[in-house]
């Protein structure tokens, strides 16, 4: 029967508790045995530690005032017994009183017996034990060596306030302080002793003065210090105390009476047997020691501390403290360690439970996720991470399997989809380096045209200083390198130090795979450099393999891109040709069709650029090839424009100008005249009469024909009374007597012939408007025009080439049907963009190509739309083909305008909405029309431009209302 199995939590759990438990119980038990001994070695220390802060307390207390006690021995502040009634020296006595609170007074003895005693008395204890008045500050006693007193009053200012006299016996030469005085100039310091006066414990330091005979001596309380010692209790129970060395209490922590009480040492001993000191009163030889008595039925722990001052002077630290207060605190640290081990115990199997498991859920996870892979699911698989080095690997393995092949997936699918090939190669880069581990990757490619031309197409990271690679020059230096990459293999290489040292190689690179890249045809393409600054490992080794199969998709994209762009640009060139071949097939309007993608690419980025006037405009990649193709081929419709119709220059032109014929028949109304003359001069009639009839004749034939040829030009508004004058002359009639139904071809016999037939000669007038000069639609174009979805209106006739008819035209050269032909252009140029098959980021073109033409207000054509239905960049390229056209110099019927009449007909197009009114704000404020002119004007066409006066026109300012009286 097999063994019971467990989970992995389980073991990891079972252990630690066994192991833990048993560590605790072990680790109280030592720790309890411990605890007694760290506590008294604790309190012998801090009790130590206790001397050691009042010894640096009292050296606090009296540092200063020894310094203070140099100045003034070593000053003429003891030359005189008067010295303390001085200003000067009275404030220095003052600063030393009030910068030490423990200094009670400062005093001088002199050999005669005179003595001088100044104290502070501004302590209630000082002015109740001295009786001196409320505000007094300092009291001096000056003592006469026949025993005379006087004791001088001051306030904080200094100021004498009262002065009383007495007599007193004092003789400070029999004073312990005077003969305590060393004869060294060195100052002594007494033990501590009981101020009867005060009720206060002190010690006074004494010593001579170095340039006259006497004493200087300083007595000094230890009230700030019996204050210390209380800081020093540890527990209510703790007692301490200060001793010298003839066991004198002088400080203690409250267990005996206050010293204010008038107690004096007696009374202290008597006190003392209550106290677990007693023992030490009892002890002759005193030293420091750690030890434990019994005291009222209680074991007390007792330390002794020497506090030496230097010498063989001290004092002794004694401390108390009951022991069950240190018992107590083992026991409760071991109560405190048992309750802590439990509950740590409890936490910790919690926590190995806990931890165990997150041990253990990677595992499961990971099962999870290669069930993912299974699927094929690639692109959710999120591998979990881990402490463990086994689980890690393995996480890392499966990650990188599906990460690699998720990747691989995602460049299949940006490849077919995007149309930025940077990008796809970046992607390539990206991937080789996650793959390899490379430091950097380096991708370059070479163009259809060229192999032999590389660019760096894309790298990883992005490149830094000294991590710069010359491809070219080291494949031309290197023959080994470049026979290895013609088998198209790989080629795997450490750098010499003449490639790094010319610059070829970063100085940083220790290893290179160098992958080239080949198209379905065998061509090189391109190169893959990856770079180690260290010696690839075998885990990269293994990896290279794969990377050389992927890259054949990077050779595959290439191939791709070279073939949509070879696309691209033939299309382009197309394009190119198409505008090329309009502006060749009339050559008065040549460059028009590629001068008006230059200016429209000008406002277009000007208009991209603000995002005021125009915030959903844009000039992105696809937009922009939009706008491109729109402008070339805006007028693409003009192939089938007749030539003549574009170019007519005069009124009377079709492929020639028919003005010739008209001269010709006033020619031969001149002969007529003159064979006339001549006849009636055979007839006999007057010479002279006749001279002057054909001289008549003859200029009024050609006044007529003047007329009729500035009729023809174009150039005048054609009024009521210029018609008239015309039809006037039409009246003319010549005789010819030659068929004109001769040489004709057959379209045109036909149209002549339902003219009718005339016998022979016949009169016809020198300006004729006849029935075969009226052409009309043929069938198939009255078809087109029977679903006309233009609203563009459509003449009775396609040509009218009457005489008189075209030269009655009022303004311009072009008859109402030339201009139908000439507008028609804009209709066949979107006829002919809707049937290309265009990418959907192209299908605007014929819409974008189709309505320069149009006006805001809706009276343009071919559609009439309005402000509301034209898109941006219909409006731009109707702003575009109205200014070349206007600037433009090689139109034969019309003289070029210069900048500033340009631009003056644009601002009241603006105004009249015939142009979009921002952006003609755009084209003054951006300068472009000024940044076109530079670069397709004639310097004569250059003038000063008002562009403060054209804003006016657009937006007039408001007439002044007029002043009222």
């Amino acid at each position: 029967m097999a063994g019971r199995s467990y989970t992995l939590q389980i073991h990891i759990a079972g252990i630690f508790f066994i192991v833990v438990s048993l560590l605790s119980v072990l680790l109280i038990v030592l720790s309890y045995q411990n605890s007694k001994e760290l506590n008294q070695q604790l309190a012998a220390e801090r009790t130590s530690q206790n001397a050691e802060r009042i010894k640096l307390s009292f050296q606090k207390l009296t540092s200063p005032v020894l310094t203070a006690m140099d100045a003034l021995a070593n000053s003429d502040f003891g030359r005189s017994l008067y010295s303390s009634y001085d200003d000067d020296w009275l404030s220095s006595i003052n600063a030393i009183l009030e910068r030490n609170p423990d200094v009670l007074s400062v005093y001088v003895g002199y050999p005669n017996e005179s003595s001088a005693f100044i104290r502070s008395t501004k302590l209630d204890f000082m002015k109740e034990q001295f009786s001196t008045p409320e505000d007094s500050h300092i009291m001096v006693d000056i003592n006469s060596k026949a025993g005379h007193q006087i004791r001088t009053h001051y306030n904080k200012n200094l100021k004498n306030i009262r002065i009383d006299t007495d007599l007193i016996s004092y003789e400070p030469t029999q004073r312990p302080w005077y003969k305590a005085a060393p004869e060294d100039g060195s100052i002594h310091v007494t033990d501590p002793y009981f101020y009867l006066f005060i009720q206060r414990m002190g010690i006074t330091l004494t010593r001579k003065f170095a340039k006259v005979d006497g004493v200087l001596a300083v007595d000094i309380t230890l009230d700030s210090l019996n204050k210390f010692l209380y800081s020093l209790v540890d527990t209510e129970e703790t007692q301490l105390m200060l001793l010298d060395d003839h066991k004198s209490v002088f400080a203690h922590t409250g267990f005996l009476p206050d010293t204010s009480s008038g107690i004096n040492q007696r009374m202290y001993l008597e006190a003392m047997s209550a106290s677990p000191f007693n023992h030490l009163f009892v002890t002759s030889d005193w030293r420091e020691s750690n030890a434990t008595l019994l005291h009222n039925g209680e074991n007390w722990s007792i330390n002794l501390v020497r506090i030496s001052f230097g010498g063989e002077r001290g004092l002794w630290l004694a401390k108390a403290v009951p022991e069950r207060l240190m018992i107590q605190s083992a026991l409760e640290a071991r109560n405190n360690q048992i309750t802590i081990s439990i509950f740590g115990l409890m936490i910790g199997t919690l926590m190995v439970i806990w931890a165990s498991k997150r041990i253990a859920n990677p595992l499961k996870v990971l099962v999870q996720e290669t069930e993912k892979i299974r699927r094929l699911d690639f692109s959710n698989v999120s591998t979990p991470t881990s402490k463990i080095v086994e689980v890690r690997e393995l996480s890392e393995s499966v990650h990188m399997m599906s990460q690699t092949i998720q990747n691989f997936l995602q460049t299949l699918h940006r490849v077919s989809n995007s149309s930025n090939f940077d990008s796809l190669m970046a992607d390539i880069a990206l991937h080789c380096q996650q793959t390899s581990g490379a430091e950097y990757v380096m991708l370059w490619t070479n163009s259809a045209e060229d192999r032999e031309a590389l660019t760096l197409t894309a790298q990883y990271p992005i490149p830094s200083e000294g991590k710069q690679v010359d491809l070219q020059k080291l494949l031309a230096d290197s023959p080994q390198i470049e026979k290895a990459l013609q088998g198209q293999h790989f080629f795997s290489f450490k750098p010499s130090s003449t490639n790094i040292e010319r610059g070829l190689l970063p100085e940083s690179l220790k290893h290179a795979w160098l992958v080239p890249l080949y198209n379905r045809e065998n061509d090189c393409v391109g190169y893959v450099f990856m770079g180690f600054d260290s010696c690839p490992g075998d885990a990269q080794e293994e990896k290279l393999q794969f990377i050389r199969q992927f890259l054949g998709f990077a050779s595959l994209i290439k191939e791709n891109w070279d073939r949509v762009a070879a696309q691209k640009h033939l299309f382009k060139s197309f394009i190119e040709m198409m505008a090329s071949a309009i502006d060749t097939k009339s050559p008065y309007t040549g460059g028009h069709c590629q001068r008006v993608p230059e200016l429209t690419f000008m406002l277009a980025e000007a208009a991209s650029k603000d995002k005021t006037r125009f915030p959903d405009f844009t000039l992105n990649e696809q937009s922009r090839e939009a706008l491109y193709f729109a402008a070339w081929l805006h007028d693409c419709g003009k192939v089938t424009t007749p030539e003549y119709v574009v170019d007519k220059a005069t009124k009377l032109e079709t492929i020639y100008n028919r003005i010739h014929e008209v001269r010709t028949r006033f020619e031969v109304l001149k002969r007529d005249a003159e064979i006339t003359y001549w006849q009636r001069r055979l007839e006999g009639k007057n010479e002279a009469e006749l001279d002057i009839w054909l001289a008549k004749e003859h200029q009024a034939l050609d006044e007529e024909f003047a007329f009729v040829a500035k009729c023809n030009e174009g150039g005048e508004f054609m009024d009521a009374s210029n018609i008239a004058k015309l039809e006037k002359i039409a009246e003319r009639t010549w005789m010819r007597t030659i068929d004109d139904i001769q040489g004709l071809s057959w379209e045109e016999e036909a149209r002549r012939t339902a003219r009718g037939s005339f016998m022979l000669p016949c009169k016809e007038h020198v300006l004729s408007d006849t029935l075969d000069q009226k052409i009309p639609w043929l069938p198939q174009q009255l078809r087109t025009f029977k679903d006309w979805e233009f609203k563009l209106p459509v003449p009775q006739l396609q040509y009218n080439r009457g005489e008189l008819y075209n030269l009655s035209i009022q303004r311009g050269t072009l008859t109402n049907e030339e201009r139908f032909i000439i507008n028609d252009h804009i209709i066949q140029t979107i006829n002919m963009l809707r049937k290309l098959p265009y990418p959907k980021h192209l299908e605007r073109v014929p819409e974008i190509a189709g309505g320069h033409h149009e006006k805001l207000d809706g009276k343009g054509y071919p559609y009439g739309l309005d402000e509301n239905s034209l898109s941006v960049d219909a409006r731009i390229m109707a702003v575009a083909d109205i200014f070349e056209a206007l600037t433009a110099s090689d139109r034969p019927y019309k003289k070029a305008k210069s900048l500033s009449e340009a631009l003056k007909i644009l601002a009241f197009m603006a105004k009249d909405k015939h142009i979009d009114e921002q952006l003609f704000r755009l084209f003054i404020e951006e300068k472009v029309y000024l940044h076109y002119a530079e670069q397709f004007l004639p310097k004569e066409q250059h003038d000063d431009v008002n562009e403060k006066a054209l804003m006016a026109i657009i937006t007039p300012e408001p007439e002044k209302e007029p002043e009222t009286a």
